[in-house]
């Protein structure tokens, strides 16, 4: 019997051995093709960027270093047989048009042209990673035809990334692509759709990986910066909508923001269950995870005639994401120099009169959002709130945010945009990025906050009867100088109305308070808004004033509301009675952790260091990646180390140097830790770290010496010099009707029958 098993046991190591020897033969098979492909490439590859970085000025990376075989990345259409829904969705999508689309193929033509094709590797990271990873974007490619090229992002293109960086712009590694994958490891892509349907498990683990579900996954493209490679000049961010997600309250990974919500992710919002139609074979419960990754570009679907992706888009900027309120409205009758305060104006009983000079304040927030809006690149799109008073008979006697007779933007609009400017001061409205000098004014409202319009004008002389405040907050993809530009003639791309209200005024007699009806918003979050945007605007005695009538309404949100007017007062000096208030806070919930943080801000202020640090360490303990509390500490362990025998300075300048770098493995680019990393290791006598932060430092820190170029442009242009600044108005004068194109098309005009231009008139180059 022993014989018997030692025979076996025999027959089953010889079996491991030849099977181990030919997996390794195999795999080494698959090594010597994939050099043979890395060294036929680089043969006539242009490595300007060193050939170390084969896939600068982006930061994408193989997982080698190496290029890939486009052969490696399986076709999209192949996925189409079992993923009966999701593919269709997919190839509608802008993702599947990230690189043939015209707009983006206008820009990055721009590029090629003005520059050469290896600069548009920046780009390509996000946008063609096929092309990018095969080495094709050089003046001499090995590959020649590029089927890829009308995939964009594919389905095994982002099924195949592994990890990322934090550093946008393609901040990703992507491994081998594979349809299979072992339990050891082993990644197979010559299959066949049965060896799938044989093994679920091994495709699912080529396939999925927990990354792939967090918002890190996605921030990898969606945050982008131009590096001095691509403009000869020095580090200039363009979006992080990643780092902003990570700093809202969807994220739960912050105390901070103003309102506490669910959990959300990115792909939570677009990417969320819907029913199935072709029964693909992911359904669970007869619903599947959307591919069409609905968003906000609308002039995709309309430059193929994808309907339904278009109507996915709408709906999906229509569904609360934010909200307008026609709040408050400032009185001056002819005779005064003082101005009396209506709010909310729906809530009050007041009389207005012909002659009386009134301003309207139009709260606009960022209600469902996880992150900036607009986001990313908001030089070539266009947010504006558009806000109109007319009479009782219909016609418009005053307006704001309207289209001119030839369908451009109303100079005086009251915006959300990024307005970059050439080295010579002039106006890059055509989102040369690579030529980009400084940034004039960069408008938002991030999420979880508030802005506000302010709308001045006077009630006609002589006029009694209604007037109805009209306001609505509209959006439009592109901008009609970039979409002329790209089309190649006038072209007006639809308008997405995302919020609207009405408010109506009574002129000579009482204008009456309106019954609350079910469904309207709360009362104490209209004043919450109002008192957030009062406090973005820098009118911090007013957002005080606004806070204490949300603490007056005595509900579950008072200990944030005390908060709130300390964070207002602390902007005055008021600390002593800011600390009075975040007690109040405390009392009524001691496990406010935004109170907690913001007494901590006091105790240090009052020169409490121990009690601020364990206050701060609180905070820290539940929120682990908060920045501002790793910021807050690594200040306090500074401070600390200067108190501190000689002998135990250095222990706790390392200590205060590991906050930051916690900081920096969030976000590899963030500008203080960056500068506090530098310091500390001067200090330290760590000169060769310190040289590395320093010379980070200098590419990160803005340019004070092209400041002038944007104080120059905001004075010449006045219109966006007033937005620019936080406190503004819009003063109105009589408006004429010839003025506004009447008849720009509305989303129900659309005619699907025509396209606006499609690859067909842009040949790939």
């Amino acid at each position: 019997m022993t014989r018997i098993r030692a025979r076996c046991l025999v027959v089953f190591v010889w079996i491991v051995f030849v099977s181990l020897f030919f997996l390794i033969k195999a795999e080494s098979g698959i090594a010597e093709i994939e050099n043979k492909y890395h060294e036929l490439v680089s043969g006539t590859y242009d490595f300007r960027f060193g050939k170390d970085r084969p896939f600068a000025p982006g930061n994408a990376t193989t997982k080698d270093g190496k290029f890939i075989d486009p052969s490696q990345f399986v076709s999209s259409s192949r996925c189409a047989s079992c993923h009966t829904d999701i593919h269709p969705q997919w190839e509608q999508s802008a993702h599947a048009k990230s690189f043939v689309e015209p707009f983006y193929q206008k820009n990055v033509r721009d590029l090629q042209d003005e520059k050469n094709i290896a600069f548009t590797r920046h780009c390509e990271s996000c946008h063609n990673p096929i092309a990018l990873f095969s080495g094709s974007l050089t003046d001499a490619p090995v590959v020649k035809d590029r089927p890829f090229d009308k995939e964009g992002v594919s389905c095994m293109v982002c099924h195949s990334i592994e990890s990322v960086s934090g550093r946008g712009i393609g901040g990703y590694t992507i491994g081998q692509p594979a349809l299979i994958e072992e339990e050891d490891g082993t990644k197979l892509l010559d299959v066949t759709d049965e060896d799938i349907t044989n093994d679920i498990e091994g495709h699912r683990r080529a396939m999925m990986r927990d990354l792939l579900k967090k918002p890190e996954f996605c921030s990898s493209c969606h945050k982008s910066q131009v590096p001095k490679e691509l403009n000869d000049y020095k580090f200039l961010r363009a979006f992080m909508v990643g780092d902003e997600f990570q700093k809202s309250s969807f994220s739960k990974e912050t105390p901070h923001p103003f309102y506490t919500r669910d959990k959300e992710s990115c792909n939570s919002c677009h990417m969320k269950r819907v029913e199935t139609e072709n029964y693909d074979v992911s359904v669970k419960d007869d619903k599947i995870v959307d591919h069409r990754f609905a968003a906000a570009n609308t002039a995709i679907p309309m430059a193929y005639g994808y309907k339904r992706q278009f109507e996915a888009v709408v709906e999906f900027l229509k569904d609360d994401k934010v909200a307008i309120d026609i709040f408050a409205l400032r009185r001056r009758t002819p005779n005064s120099t003082k101005s009396k305060l209506v709010a909310p104006i729906n809530r009050e009983t007041f009389r207005v009169k012909a002659g009386d000079e009134l301003t309207a304040e139009v709260v606009i927030t960022n209600k469902n959002i996880g992150h900036s809006f607009p986001p990313e690149l908001r030089d070539f799109y266009e947010a504006f709130v558009e806000f109109s008073v007319e009479d009782d008979a219909g016609r418009t006697l005053y307006k704001s945010g309207f289209f001119d007779r030839e369908g451009f933007l109303d100079p005086g609009a009251h915006n959300y945009k990024t307005y970059l400017l050439f080295e010579d001061g002039r106006l890059n409205d055509l989102h040369h990025i690579w030529r980009t000098k400084v940034v004039a004014h960069n408008n938002s409202i991030q999420s979880g906050r508030s802005d506000m319009a302010r709308y001045r004008f006077v009630v006609p002389e002589g006029y009694d009867g209604t007037l109805t405040l009209r306001a609505r907050l509209n959006y439009r993809r592109f901008t009609k100088v970039y979409s002329d530009y790209v089309i190649g003639s006038s072209t007006n791309l639809p308008v997405v109305t995302m919020a609207q209200t009405t408010e109506t005024l009574n002129v000579g007699t009482k204008t009456r308070e309106v019954r609350r009806e079910a469904g309207d918003a709360e009362e104490w979050w209209r004043w919450n808004n109002y008192g957030i945007a009062l406090l973005d605007n820098k009118q911090f005695p007013e957002a005080a004033d606004a806070f204490d009538e949300v603490i007056d309404f005595k509900g579950a949100y008072r200990p944030t509301a005390y908060t709130n007017k300390a964070l207002a007062l602390i902007q005055l000096g008021g600390w002593k009675e800011a600390r009075k208030l975040v007690d109040k806070s405390l009392k009524l919930e001691a496990d406010n952790y935004r109170s907690i943080f913001q007494k901590g801000r006091i105790m240090k202020t009052f020169s409490r260091l121990d009690e601020a640090e364990q206050l701060y360490l609180k905070v820290l303990k539940q929120y682990p990646n908060d920045r501002d509390t790793l910021q807050q500490l690594g200040e306090l362990a500074k401070l600390k180390s200067e108190a501190v025998p000689k002998d135990e300075r250095k222990p706790q300048l390392e200590r205060a140097g590991e906050f930051y770098k916690r900081i920096l493995e969030i976000d590899p680019e963030d500008l203080s830790a960056t500068y506090n990393l530098m310091l500390i290791f001067q200090k330290i006598g760590e000169r060769r770290l310190a040289a590395d932060m320093a010379r980070q430092f200098r590419d990160l820190k803005a340019d004070t010496t092209v400041e002038y170029l944007s104080a120059n442009f905001l004075q010449e242009n006045l219109e966006i010099g007033n937005e620019s600044r936080p406190f503004h108005v819009h003063s109105l004068t009589p408006f004429s009707p010839e003025k506004e194109y009447s008849s720009y098309p509305t989303i129900a005009e659309i005619d699907w029958t025509k396209l606006l231009k499609t690859t067909a008139d842009f040949p790939l180059k």
